[in-house]
């Protein structure tokens, strides 16, 4: 297994990772749900037909849904795969500095970090 500062810093650029891929997940929600409300008033004004509508509408919720899960998701397998990290490096004889536990961690039995209980 790596040195101490090695692990740590791992452990730490997951979770900025899995930050970033969560507020992308939403990002890319609220710009779906941004573009459903434009094609339907679209649709509403007469500037497309049902058909054009519909497809758009439904294009547009199904893959902004795809894709914010997606980025969402591959957060959570990244935020899961830290937390393996931290706790098999506690397991091998090392305490990674890491900024508090996430909330999966202590579902699963996780030990709590310094200063928090």
């Amino acid at each position: 297994m790596e040195d101490q500062p090695g692990i740590s810093a791992r452990i730490e650029r997951a979770r900025q990772v899995e930050k970033v891929l969560y507020w992308v997940g939403w990002l890319v929600a609220a710009v779906g749900v941004a573009g459903m409300a434009v094609f339907t008033g679209f649709w509403v004004a007469g500037d497309l037909d049902a058909e054009q509508g519909v497809t758009l509408v439904l294009g547009t919720t199904l893959a902004t849904v795809l894709s914010g899960v997606t980025a969402y998701g591959a957060g959570v397998n990244i935020g899961l795969g830290a937390e393996r990290l931290r706790l098999a490096a506690g397991a091998a004889g090392h305490q990674p500095a890491s900024s508090g536990m996430t909330s999966t961690a202590k579902e699963l039995g996780g030990t709590p970090r310094s200063g928090e209980m």
